[in-house]
């Protein structure tokens, strides 16, 4: 996580920050450096560090402390938000691709998202579409009421807002409930 109002910066830019090597950094300054700056990543390959932090430490000076709490314009890394939602990164990530989720913020060559997009999305629940096994039952009770029309795969689809595709197959499978053959 990035604290709100706090920029981060990695490795490499405190190594070129002083005129060297990434390499070099990490064999001369890296252990001195890491022992007292916690990471704001942890765990993760690419190694965060808070900027004030890390320019506090390189004047000889007592350490900022970092925000306590959480706070709406946190940045999450991806794996922060899908311990949030409840789901894996990478379906944070084709969330943000998808517009179920923002796409985030690029930062050091990596997304962010803000607590409160991540919060906003955990809150609101599944908006998509319902649940397969739900909308199949649903429409084979439609479809066996004595006065129910057949519905054509495009009211379906307008109703639902499913691909006609898709309301064809759920046509198919309450069909199949309905007939008592199997469910799909």
């Amino acid at each position: 996580m990035i604290p709100h109002g706090r920029p981060a910066i990695t490795e490499a830019e405190l190594a070129a920050a002083q005129g060297r090597d990434i390499k070099t950094w990490r064999l001369r300054e890296a252990a001195t450096f890491r022992a007292p700056v916690p990471v704001l990543n942890p765990g993760e390959r690419l190694r965060l560090y808070d900027r004030a932090q890390a320019d506090a430490h390189a004047k000889g000076l007592p350490l900022p402390a970092l925000p306590v709490g959480p706070h709406p314009d946190d940045l999450l890394s991806d794996q922060e938000a899908a311990d949030i939602l409840g789901i894996s990164r990478h379906t944070v990530r084709a969330y943000a691709t998808t517009g179920y989720l923002p796409p985030g913020l690029e930062l050091h060559g990596r997304r962010w998202w803000t607590r409160r997009d991540v919060d906003a999305r955990h809150t609101a629940g599944d908006q998509r579409s319902t649940p397969r096994e739900t909308a199949v039952q649903a429409l084979a009770a439609e479809l066996a009421g004595p006065d129910s029309a057949q519905p054509s795969a495009a009211e379906l689809a307008a109703r639902a807002q499913i691909s006609t595709r898709t309301a064809r197959r759920r046509i198919h499978a309450a069909r199949q409930l309905g007939d008592g053959t199997g469910a799909p």
